[in-house]
């Protein structure tokens, strides 16, 4: 398998990083390990070029894991090459040397990487001296050393030179046996043997054929040819690759059946049989070479480490199994000593008394032993039972056995003396009753020790499963270097990190249909909310923008409470006025400030997750989510409920009549209008009803509600209502459906019930939305007509409106049912409704709500919230390619989904409803990269997460986590410490 570049790989290299990396700007360099490295290169694409001393040289587009703190080499780097240019790239004669030179003239420093032997790096200055060296070593045979302070040795670097006959004649008495002629030919002219054989062969030569000095002189002029040919290949071919290829090797043992074998820029001659793949760029087929190698060697390591567990718990488990058999043993062992004891009693008992009255007569131990001896010679039983004695310890060894069984091996007991024959088998028989109690204590813990033991193996197991150190890095969001998040309602909202960015924001990013927004205090980043369509903003993400833009100011830290406000792009303007000059990230805006109610501290904290294309698809066909450009058919319901001084009970219906109906003088809508409306209605495939329903006090308003289409409701015939004193048309007989969302109703019903009309407009001229007044009679739906209640006395009112819906356009509506399929689809148990006054408000009314939105003045229609316009997202940092991303992120993912990646966003609160993983932060004591860490873990440790989901988690940055932090914070979420645990 080939491991290293040869002379020819780094000829084709440099060539192509000529024209990818020079004239780009170092940002930083980092270590892989002792011998790798690399640099990131940045403008307006980000690079990063691999460099392995001794072995290789080549841009990546995968995550190598990094070194936490740098190295003395790659700290004198950083000092040296960060913010140069690098001016050029180039390859020392035909050596397998490449050198880059960072900055210009005396300011200039070069890199010098040998991709030969063991390899090495040297940075040098604009005069190649050494400045500092990955590895000093000296060359005995040239007397050359490679060290600081020495100038790097040029003239031992191999150069390129043209084939001739000359040399080959001087070279063919030093000829080896066994040599190979291309390693020959190699060894004069370093064109690399791949290209060397692949000449050969074509001019009809062996390559690989052991030579002599007579076989090289008789074919002499056919070798010279080839050479040249060689040469001419070695100079031009770099200059013209568009490719690389991979060559893979059949191996029956493989599960594949075959592996990565070689990489080359052409396809030679010898490789003709070989599978092999193209590459758009031999960088590309390098990249993935060593990719799989190094995944490989790391799929290894992880099986090894998996073996170490599973032995670690086999360990564990032998290890629990002797100690109950120890235990079993000490039963058996004691149990017969002390039964001996009790079939030798006099026996036992004669020797602990013998022994006691020879210590009571104050003989010596010797004396002891010699009386003992005495007696075993004269045959004496009890002193022939006696083995030892241990006075030191007051104890004595017995050699006992069983009377009643014959050829039985003696066992030898101790014998306390200071106890009697029954106390020692007594002690024995405690000893039993100990060792069963210990084994059944020992039975029991072992149980739980080995249920943790393979509960935390599984856990490690996973974890090394889990844990990736190479990854294929993915290209950054252009929103993503900025403070960015995505509205509930599927709108980008970006703001800079600092004066620079929002210089950057306004000039490049501020369209002309999009919205400004700026905290009501000093010093606050710029927030943009980025429109694709010319229709106005919804109210609710403009509020989240707001939110978004006081938390991420100076009000976080200092918990400062104030608002926000928003202004059109055509208002944002970098002239000062007359006198004056702006500073950097600093704008003027001119024209009225439309001010938004005031906003909690409360930001989320969550993850989107990119999913393929092929997940989109199938969501798309399945629709088992909404995405952010959802059109579903809704039915809507237009219903007119009107104030008079007539008595609940006295109701008339109005419907639509002929011209010369008295009645037709009371209706809302016109002729043309009802047309207008029935068309969009057909275009929509909507449903237009209008019921019955008591008449709510203090209510002058035309309400719009949108519920969605279900086809399983039942069908109800509607009750007719009799009128008082009018004639009116009988209305026609329609299907009937039920309430739907009756258990959340209720839930509102009661939480508001205290609520009066005044403060329930109050809140809903805050929150731009007409709120939801709906009476408590029953719901149905018409397939024709479009009927409205009213009371016997609303004539005058009636004409108060036909103004103002005679103004209302296509667009206007076709926005509202927009809105209202949106809103259903997100909220099943909210019904947003668009309100408007039957009377304009006087002028003192519109100071009152003037003040109370923090406004100039007010609009006479409120705006209803609508969906986002398909947003086209470019993942590079031009925003205005044609590239649609917001479907490939989705904030709860299906287990059918491919996961790519996660991106972690910082967002308000009430913006991310529909998100699965998501905590609460307010300003608080604890750091960001703590806070992190600990969300973290509470996804990870969710017993719902799925393992891509628990893959993503592990694989976050935490600079990519806490970059979008405003400052300490408090983390506040259900269980948040014990989530997903039992």
């Amino acid at each position: 398998m080939k491991i290293k570049f040869n002379s020819f790989d780094v000829a084709c290299i440099v060539s192509e990083l000529k024209s990818k990396v020079q004239d780009l700007r170092v940002i930083n360099v980092y270590d892989i390990n002792n011998k790798s490295y690399i640099i990131k290169f940045g403008q307006e694409v980000k690079s990063m070029l691999y460099i392995e001393s001794g072995s290789r040289i080549h841009l990546t587009a995968f995550e190598w894991p990094k070194q936490m703190i740098p190295s003395p080499f790659s700290a004198k780097c950083r000092k040296v090459m960060r913010n140069k240019r690098l001016t050029s790239v180039s390859q020392i004669g035909c050596d397998r040397i490449v050198d880059l030179k960072f900055g210009s003239e005396e300011f200039s420093s070069h890199l010098i990487i040998e991709l030969y032997d063991k390899g090495n790096i040297c940075l040098c200055n604009d005069q190649y001296m050494i400045t500092a060296i990955l590895r000093t070593r000296e060359d005995e045979k040239e007397d050359i050393r490679y060290a600081v302070g020495h100038f790097y040795p040029f003239e031992v670097c191999q150069t390129l030179t043209s084939p001739n006959m000359e040399i080959m004649n001087s070279n063919t008495s030093d000829i080896k046996p066994n040599t190979q002629l291309k390693r020959w030919l190699n060894f004069m002219f370093p064109y690399s043997i791949p290209l060397i054989e692949h000449c050969l062969r074509e001019n009809g030569m062996n390559a690989n054929e052991k030579i002599n000095e007579s076989s090289v002189l008789d074919n002499l002029s056919q070798i010279q040819k080839s050479m040249e040919v060689a040469h001419c290949k070695f100079s031009s071919l770099p200059l013209t690759l568009k490719s690389g290829f991979i060559f893979f090797k059949k191996v029956k043992s493989s599960a594949t059946d075959s592996v990565m074998d070689e990489f080359h820029p052409i396809v030679f001659d010898q490789c003709t049989s070989m599978e092999s793949k193209e590459f758009p760029s031999y960088n590309d087929a390098i990249d993935v070479f060593f990719y799989e190698q190094e995944t490989q060697k790391i799929e290894i390591k992880s099986v090894q480490k998996e073996k170490n567990v599973m032995k670690k718990l086999e360990n564990i488990k032998t290890d629990h199994e002797n100690r109950i058999k120890v235990l079993k043993n000490v039963q058996e062992d004691s149990a017969n000593k002390a039964y001996l004891i009790e079939v030798n009693l006099e026996c036992v008992e004669e020797a602990i008394n013998t022994i006691q009255n020879l210590v009571a007569n104050r003989l010596s131990w010797e004396e002891i032993d010699e009386l003992v001896q005495e007696g075993k010679e004269s045959n004496h039983q009890a002193a022939l039972a006696i083995r030892k004695i241990n006075l030191h310890n007051n104890k004595m060894t017995m050699s006992l056995k069983d009377p009643f069984e014959e050829e039985v091996v003696a066992v030898d007991v101790d014998i306390d003396l200071a106890m009697g024959a029954y106390s020692n088998a007594k002690q024995y028989f405690d000893q039993v009753k100990q060792s069963a109690v210990k084994e059944e204590k020992t039975i029991q813990s072992s149980a739980v020790a080995l249920k943790n033991a393979e509960k935390k193996t599984q856990a490690t197991i996973k974890d090394i499963n889990i844990v990736a150190s190479i990854k294929k890095a993915r290209k950054m969001l252009w929103f993503e270097k900025f403070l960015w998040f995505i509205s509930s309602e599927g709108y980008i909202i970006i703001g800079g990190r600092d004066a620079t960015q929002n210089e950057i924001l306004v000039k490049k990013y501020l369209k002309k249909n999009d919205s400004y927004v700026h905290a009501d205090i000093h010093g606050a980043t710029s927030i943009i909310v980025k429109n694709k369509s010319s229709d106005p903003l919804p109210p609710k993400t403009m509020m989240e923008a707001g939110c978004f833009a006081l938390c991420q100011s100076s009000a976080w830290n200092n918990k400062i409470v104030t608002s926000a406000y928003w202004v059109h792009a055509e208002q944002v303007s970098k002239t000062a006025p007359t006198g004056e000059y702006l500073t950097t990230g600093s704008f003027m805006i001119r024209g009225k400030k439309n001010y938004l109610p005031p906003a909690q501290h409360i930001l989320g904290f969550s993850v989107l997750f990119k999913i393929d294309d092929e997940s989109v698809e199938e969501r798309r066909k399945v629709s088992q989510e909404p995405s952010f450009h959802n059109n579903d058919k809704v039915e809507i319901k237009i219903e007119a409920k009107l104030e008079t001084d007539v008595p609940e009970e006295a109701d008339l219906e109005l419907e639509q009549s002929d011209p010369d109906s008295d009645a037709n003088e009371n209706t809302l809508i016109n002729k043309g209008d009802e047309d207008v409306l029935e068309e969009l209605f057909d275009k929509y495939n909507l449903h237009i009803s209008a019921v019955p329903e008591p008449e709510i006090e203090q209510s002058e308003f035309t309400e719009f509600v949108g519920t969605a289409h279900n086809p399983s409701y039942k069908k109800k015939q509607e009750p007719k209502k009799p009128s008082h004193g009018k004639n009116v048309s009988e209305p026609k007989k329609c299907d009937n459906r039920p309430k739907r969302g009756q258990k959340g109703k209720k839930k509102r019903m009661e939480k508001y019930e205290d609520q009066s009309d005044d403060e329930r407009e109050a809140m809903m001229a805050l929150l731009g939305s007409a709120g939801n007044k709906k009476g408590k009679g029953k719901t149905g739906s018409s397939n024709s007509k479009l009927k409205y209640r009213a009371t016997s006395t609303a004539k005058n009112v009636v004409a108060g409106y036909k103004g103002e819906v005679e103004k209302v356009k296509l667009s206007e509506a076709d926005r509202v049912l927009q809105t209202l399929t949106k809103d259903l689809k997100e909220e099943e148990d909210e019904i947003i409704e668009v309100e408007k006054e039957a009377n304009e408000p006087d002028n003192t009314d519109k100071e009152n709500v003037a003040k109370t939105m923090g406004t100039e003045d007010v609009q006479p229609k409120v705006q209803p919230s609508k969906p986002a316009p398909t947003l086209e997202i470019d993942l590079s940092d031009n925003e205005d390619e044609p590239i649609d991303i917001l479907d490939s992120l989705v904030r709860n993912p299906l287990p059918s989904d491919t996961i790519l990646f996660g991106i972690p966003f910082v967002a308000p609160y009430n913006s991310m409803s529909s998100c699965k993983y998501r905590v609460k932060l307010t300003p608080g004591a604890t750091k960001k990269g703590k806070a992190c860490k600990t969300i973290l873990d509470m996804f990870t440790r969710d017993k719902n997460a799925l393992l891509q989901e628990k893959n993503v988690f592990k694989s976050l940055k935490d600079v990519d986590m806490t970059v979008n932090i405003p400052g300490k914070v408090k983390i506040s979420a259900p269980n948040l410490h014990g989530h997903g645990k039992k």
